[in-house]
């Protein structure tokens, strides 16, 4: 059966770079032509890294973290990450100066948040320059309380419909990774099940992985998406009975080496008679007119990075992996992988109808 995913590939690159800076708060950096090899001068001082995520404790602060601290020693310079969430970063981005003094690291959410409508259209994919591939979350998850009456997302509609009265709330956030996955169990369940079912499928709008967490604590929500890496540890032995979640599904092609978390492909998880498979992938985000000679400099760091083991191994403490790719075949995976995904989007119920 077809898979609807975008394949990735790991690409490899030379890398040299010389790095050095005035210490100075404005002006732009004197670069070099954007050769493969050549080098480039930046402030050190200056390379701030806005996220799209306003917590520490998920996967897009974990992977930004781990590939700037290992950057930094690449390109012998500083790197500061900032958590300053969606809108913030891309709000900074628009008035950054072209120098790489301000940039971005996020993840699909970039371009499905204007897919969806939730971020402006000026924020497309088209009015940046997309910069290297980084990582993978291949445990990008659903989670539910460890009491819950079902054990896979499947089963949760199975649930309903053995349970008429009963209802599903899901805890997601609007217009990003989490509602295109949702929106993939949503049109399953009603091609599967009808409206019967998914009439009584609700969702809770909510923002960071520590809210969405709240939210199931709180009796707010049955279902949360999250991952492995940020909730690994609230499935283990020992941990108590009010917080603790088990898993029900991932959305990966394969089952994550060393969990026994079945995949939605295994659940009969379909939409539009395809495999639903969503493969939640971090980049860099870089201003427009930015020098070519910046993007080569960081294309060639993160080449030789992804070949680094002492990098691998900070992100599998988390269940990420290295995914690497040039500037340039990242941007065409993107665009190819935001046009696999508006069939979806087209299809997808409106929030407001579902939320609490």
């Amino acid at each position: 059966m077809k898979k609807m995913m975008a394949l990735v590939s790991v690409g490899s690159m030379g890398f040299m770079l010389a790095a050095c800076g005035t210490g100075d708060s404005g002006g732009q950096g004197e670069q070099t032509s954007g050769q493969e090899g050549s080098s480039t001068t930046i402030d050190p001082n200056r390379v701030r890294t806005v996220i799209g995520s306003s917590s520490t404790g998920g996967d897009t602060y974990q992977t930004a973290d781990a590939a700037t601290r290992n950057l930094e020693e690449v390109l012998d310079t500083n790197m500061q990450v900032d958590a300053v969430g969606a809108d913030r970063a891309f709000s900074e981005m628009s008035g950054a100066q072209d120098d790489g003094s301000t940039i971005m690291y996020f993840h699909d959410m970039a371009y499905l948040g204007v897919e969806y409508g939730s971020f402006s259209e000026d924020y497309e994919l088209e009015n940046w320059t997309i910069g290297p591939m980084v990582a993978t979350n291949p445990g990008n998850a659903f989670l539910t309380s460890a009491d819950a009456p079902y054990d896979t997302m499947a089963e949760s509609i199975e649930w309903l419909e053995d349970n008429p009265d009963e209802t599903v709330s899901v805890a997601l956030e609007e217009g990003g990774v989490s509602e295109i996955v949702f929106d993939g169990y949503y049109l399953w369940a009603e091609e599967e099940y009808g409206s019967e079912i998914t009439d009584r499928i609700e969702v809770y709008v909510t923002g960071s992985q520590e809210d969405k967490n709240q939210a199931l604590w709180d009796g707010n929500a049955d279902i949360i998406h999250g991952s492995i890496g940020a909730n690994n540890e609230y499935t283990e032995d020992g941990v108590e009975d009010d917080i603790k979640m088990k898993f029900l599904g991932v959305t990966t092609e394969e089952r994550v080496d060393g969990f026994d978390i079945p995949t939605f492909a295994e659940q009969g998880i379909t939409v539009d008679g395809e495999e639903f498979v969503f493969e939640k992938e971090f980049f860099f985000l870089l201003p427009k007119d930015i020098d070519e000679s910046y993007t080569t400099a960081l294309d060639n760091a993160m080449a030789e990075l992804a070949e680094d083991e002492e990098f691998a191994e900070a992100l599998n403490k988390n269940t990420y992996t290295v995914n690497h790719m040039p500037s340039d075949e990242a941007e065409e995976h993107l665009m190819e992988k935001r046009e696999n995904m508006q069939s979806i989007i087209e299809q997808a119920p409106d929030l407001n109808d579902l939320a609490k």
